[in-house]
């Protein structure tokens, strides 16, 4: 959850006048790219950050990206002690898994278990980076062989090292049936999941990726492969022509190349200086901070109802807090008493009147309640209730894309949508949010709407191309085929073989 920082000062206030009782076991430290909350010690988090912080500065260096273009918004991860702390974000989250990223219109953020989730985060992150810095409209295989390849980053104090391998990855290769290369590279990891060939569709992706990387020659071949690909020469093909190895050929090389010819590569670089301020945040945050999370998120009706029941019971805890009330306000409004959610966010604002959650979750009520009425007059007066929420929530932060996508998405279906104004609101909340499908579909829509279509695809290329797209995914592709005139491709369920 995005702590602003009105709310962080009125709970400072309430803790210096609430004394030693309000002692705080969360902390939040902020540096040029991250946000990291933590249950756990300072000086671990402060590690935590500076190795994300360094992590940065590889990805930049080693992918062309200037060390000083900024980042309209901070990545947020929740560190926390074990898997139950994952569990209150995400019920049911598998129990192999160490951590996870999400992007939804409300937020986007990672969660991991401490220390054990540290590659997870470097893996999210790579996703993260890519499609904040590149948006290069890369095949599944290659989106997931790049994270996969930089991921176990070694980092050393003049020195870093990407490639080398996962013991868990390795164990499939060696062990594993490996997914045909054809199958690899024509099928998003989403089209291939219940066939029998999942399980190695990373580690096969990690090691096409690092065969490419091991060599000058190979890395142009890489992006001779990337450019027929684009010009629409199929995957296969257009891998045996830069490569100049049929299908069987490369599935022999990469064998071979896997049983023992892996080497990581060891790249010199002086780091940046890294700023880090840690500030702690009181019990509120304790009993709150990773439920409000756990409410960005799908959740069933069942899922629903517990959340908003266990929020009500332990925001009651703190009736005067501005952060108990403002993730109060949010589980009323979108999940059990809609006037008594909105009533709370007025309050959140009268408490910490540059809260811009409020401001936000209050002009998404008005802009649901238009989408459901059938009164023209009353969905325009809805609309424009909704953008004077909008108007104050973007004085206070200007960068934040979720105001951004509520601006845009309020003026959709209104008279001249999509205008100039329209565009740039979208151009702004697509800088600050790449990573969100919503910004991306939203976007590319109103580009085709406005007949620049070539904009249009570099925008949502990449998004079709997702892994793990699914809807998302099949949307844009809808979307791309419709700019091109061609009929709708099928859905990802559609092209799916059967699960196992």
């Amino acid at each position: 959850m995005r702590l602003c920082r009105a709310a962080l000062a009125a709970l400072a206030l309430w803790i210096l006048v609430a004394g030693p009782a309000a002692a705080q076991t969360w902390l939040r430290a902020e540096s040029e790219h991250f946000i990291a909350y933590s249950d756990g010690g300072e000086r671990a988090l402060r590690d935590f950050v500076t190795d994300l912080e360094r992590f940065d500065q590889i990805l930049r260096l080693r992918f062309g990206v200037p060390m000083d273009r900024p980042t309209l918004r901070k990545l947020p991860i929740y560190l926390v002690a074990r898997r139950e702390g994952l569990e209150a974000v995400a019920p049911g989250v598998g129990r192999d898994v160490a951590g996870f990223y999400t992007t939804n219109e409300e937020d986007i953020f990672a969660v991991a278990i401490r220390a054990d989730g540290d590659q997870t985060i470097l893996h999210e992150y790579a996703h993260h980076f890519f499609y904040q810095h590149l948006n290069a409209p890369y095949p599944g295989w290659l989106t997931e062989g790049l994270a996969e390849y930089v991921m176990t980053a070694r980092i050393r104090d003049a020195e870093f090292i990407l490639g080398e391998p996962n013991a868990g990855r390795v164990s499939w290769l060696n062990y594993g049936a490996w997914i045909p290369l054809e199958t690899l590279l024509t099928k998003r990891f989403g089209q291939v999941e219940g066939a029998e060939y999942r399980a190695t569709y990373y580690p096969v992706a990690w090691l096409l990726t690092h065969w490419f990387f091991a060599t000058p020659e190979r890395s142009r071949q890489l992006d001779v492969y990337l450019r027929l690909v684009a010009s629409g020469v199929g995957p296969s093909e257009a891998i045996s022509q830069a490569t100049g190895l049929t299908m069987h050929q490369l599935t022999q090389t990469l064998t071979a190349y896997g049983r023992g010819n892996v080497y990581a590569s060891t790249y010199p670089i002086t780091y940046r200086p890294i700023e880090i301020t840690v500030e702690r945040l009181p019990e509120s945050a304790r009993d709150l901070i990773l439920i409000g999370q756990r409410i960005k998120r799908p959740l069933s009706e069942e899922q629903r109802a517990e959340a908003l029941a266990d929020v009500r019971r332990r925001a009651a805890r703190w009736p005067e807090d501005p952060f108990a009330l403002l993730v109060l306000g949010h589980a009323e409004l979108h999940m059990g008493d809609a006037a008594a959610g909105e009533a709370t966010l007025l309050k959140v604002l009268e408490l910490a009147p540059e809260t811009d959650e409020a401001l936000q979750y209050l002009a998404t009520g008005r802009i649901r309640q238009a989408e459901e009425t059938e009164d023209p007059d009353q969905r325009r007066s809805l609309l424009a209730q909704a953008r004077g929420f909008l108007a104050r929530a973007y004085r206070i932060d200007p960068d934040d894309y979720f105001t951004l996508l509520l601006i845009a998405r309020s003026r959709e279906g209104q008279a001249g949508y999509p205008n100039d104004n329209d565009m740039l609101t979208w151009e702004a909340a697509f800088d600050g949010a790449p990573q969100l499908p919503a910004v991306r579909l939203g976007y590319g829509g109103a580009l085709i709407a406005t007949g620049r279509v070539p904009e249009a695809l570099a925008v949502l290329t990449p998004l079709a191309n997702a892994p793990h797209g699914g809807a998302t995914a099949d949307a844009a592709r809808t979307l791309i085929a419709e700019a091109l005139g061609e009929a709708p491709p099928p859905t990802e369920a559609e092209a799916a073989p059967p699960a196992d």
